[in-house]
This record gives C-alpha cells, sequence and structure tokens, in this order.
C-alpha cells in the first residue's frame, strides 16, 4: 500500500453535498466478502444484514443533481428470471424499503429533474428502476450497461453516456485512471476495476478550505474490514469464489469477482486513499453506516436534502 504512487488532490472551490439513502437492505455471509471469516463458530456461515445504498449528489455551484447506483429495483420478484430471483431471496434476503424515486419524493426532491445516475457497474442490486428517473442521463463504464440494465435501456429506448477511462482517463490521488466529470474537480469517477470489468467509483468533494472528501466506492470491497487501515485488520482479504447453498454440493463454486487480482489493486487503492486524513471511503453495503439512514430522505430546512449529509 505505502508504494502506490499518490498524485495530490486537486484544490478547488467547488462542492457538492452527499446524502445516503438505503431503498433495500440484504444479507450477506462473511463467508462470502471476508478472508479469513471471523466468525466465532468455526464451520458456521457469519450472516449480517447490510445495506444497499444510492448517494443523491446535488454540486452546489450548479445546482445539478445526481445519484450514484440505484439500489435494487422495487419489483425484482418478477422482473429477473425465476433462478435469480429465488436467490435474491432465499440466499440474499432482499427486502425493498422503498423505490428511490419515491424517497426522493418523500424529501420534496422532483425525481424528473434528476440530471444523472451514475452506475458502478452492472449487477442487480445497484441498477435499481431507471423507468422512475425517466429525465436522467445514464453514466458508467463501457462494460457497464449490460444484463437488466440494458434491457431497461432498451425498453425505454434510452441511450448512456459511456465514461471511456483508457482515453480520457489522468492519474488522480491513488488511482491511475479517473475523470473530472463536472468539470471543476468537485466529482471524479475513477476506475477501480476488478469486482466487474468496468466497476467505477466517486470521489464527492464536500468541502473547500480545508478540503475534505467522500469516496464512494460501490463494490470495490464488499466488506469494510478490507479498506481498514489498522494493522489489525491487514490480514483480512477478498473471497475470490464461494459456495452457493441453493446449488447442488457437486456444483462448481461461483466466481465472486470479474478478476481477482485487479479486485485486490483496487482495494488496494481505495485503502490507500483512506489513509488520508480528509477522505472517508462509504462502500454500498458498509452496514456499519446504514444504520443512520435507512429507508430515509428527509428535506431539510430551506433546501431538497435528506438530513444526513456529508
Amino acid at each position: 500500500m505505502s508504494d502506490i504512487p499518490f498524485v495530490p488532490l486537486p484544490a478547488g472551490t467547488a462542492t457538492c453535498t452527499v446524502h445516503p439513502l438505503v431503498n433495500a437492505t440484504m444479507t450477506d455471509y462473511e463467508h462470502v466478502t471476508l478472508s479469513p471469516s471471523p466468525a466465532t463458530q468455526p464451520g458456521k456461515p457469519c450472516a449480517y444484514l447490510e445495506p444497499t445504498f444510492t448517494f443523491y449528489i446535488v454540486h452546489q455551484p450548479s445546482g445539478k443533481r445526481l445519484l450514484f447506483d440505484l439500489g435494487i429495483r422495487w419489483d425484482w420478484k418478477t422482473a429477473f428470471p425465476e433462478d435469480a430471483a429465488r436467490e435474491f431471496g432465499e440466499f440474499y434476503g432482499a427486502k425493498v424499503v422503498k423505490d428511490v424515486a419515491e424517497l426522493l419524493r418523500d424529501g420534496g426532491v422532483d425525481p424528473e429533474r434528476l440530471d444523472y445516475i451514475l452506475f458502478s457497474h452492472e449487477h442487480w442490486d445497484h441498477t435499481g428502476f431507471i423507468s422512475s428517473l425517466p429525465n436522467a442521463g445514464l453514466v458508467g463504464g463501457r462494460a457497464t450497461f449490460s444484463d437488466d440494465l440494458q434491457d431497461q435501456m432498451d425498453a425505454a429506448g434510452r441511450k448512456p453516456t459511456i465514461i471511456d477511462f483508457e482515453k480520457d482517463g489522468q492519474p488522480m490521488g491513488a488511482y491511475e485512471r479517473a475523470v473530472d466529470f463536472l468539470g471543476d474537480g468537485s466529482l471524479w469517477l475513477c476506475h477501480t476495476p476488478g469486482h466487474t470489468k468496468d466497476h467505477m467509483s466517486a470521489l464527492v468533494r464536500t468541502t473547500s478550505e480545508p478540503a475534505s472528501y467522500v469516496l464512494l466506492g460501490g463494490d470495490v470491497a464488499h466488506h469494510p474490514c478490507l479498506l481498514c487501515t489498522l494493522s489489525s485488520h491487514s490480514h483480512y482479504s477478498l473471497v475470490p469464489t464461494y459456495r452457493n447453498p441453493l446449488l447442488p454440493s457437486s456444483a462448481p463454486e461461483e466466481q465472486a469477482h470479474y478478476s481477482p487480482a485487479l479486485a485486490r489493486d483496487s482495494i488496494g487503492r481505495t485503502k490507500r486513499m483512506e489513509r488520508e486524513g480528509n477522505v472517508m471511503c462509504v462502500v454500498a453495503h458498509e452496514f456499519g453506516v446504514g444504520e443512520v439512514e435507512t429507508g430515509r430522505c428527509q428535506k431539510g430546512e430551506g433546501d431538497e436534502r435528506g438530513d444526513v449529509a456529508w
């Protein structure tokens, strides 16, 4: 981690507010996300409840409104193939609180006035239901627009904006490729491949003097211990494959990441960012933070924002 090159974070006056929302919860398992598992009972999987975060971002200079990730679509039980929906329900225990558009309305935000949805990647618990946000531009890496997200776009006749990290990316912080999305240094889209081919995270500047940042990690890591900078957590690593208990014992283990090697590299770079005193990383299923804002988007005095913000 100490040998990762670090480009100083650019200074600037433009900032954004970041408001965490949780539209759904899931159950995950340490034998799927963390090795070695800290479970106290050997051989017994340790399960834990986790949020699926969506982040509502307001660009202060322009008032532009963005979402980073979109949680789980409200109709997941019927929208996905039967085998997939069974896994989502029985293995992951998916439970939707509200569609993201409803959460925004509850907080006084018109879903039809959203400018962009930024997708960390293409998995079912991040792509949500785009039709309830009809006017938002869809933004992500080249490999992001596939699977259910591609089906939703085809049905709605919508086209995405592709972030080409190979062509347009530049070094920023600990990352080799990042794109200044709004052009003023307040929101950087960072290439963090590994979990998927074109997974991306977002670095958001929330104050300018002194500068502070929230790093929205998506699924760059599935357990916060993987990003913890304490030496007592340095022995933890990601799990490259796992066994699905819904399948026969003779079935092969399932791949947890597109490329475990790239995933480890992205974790190391994100962990290096976390070492900075003015950077706070929050991953998409960070259960400790999820306790503060489950299913809430309350309107703050004088503006359209949740009551928990950075």
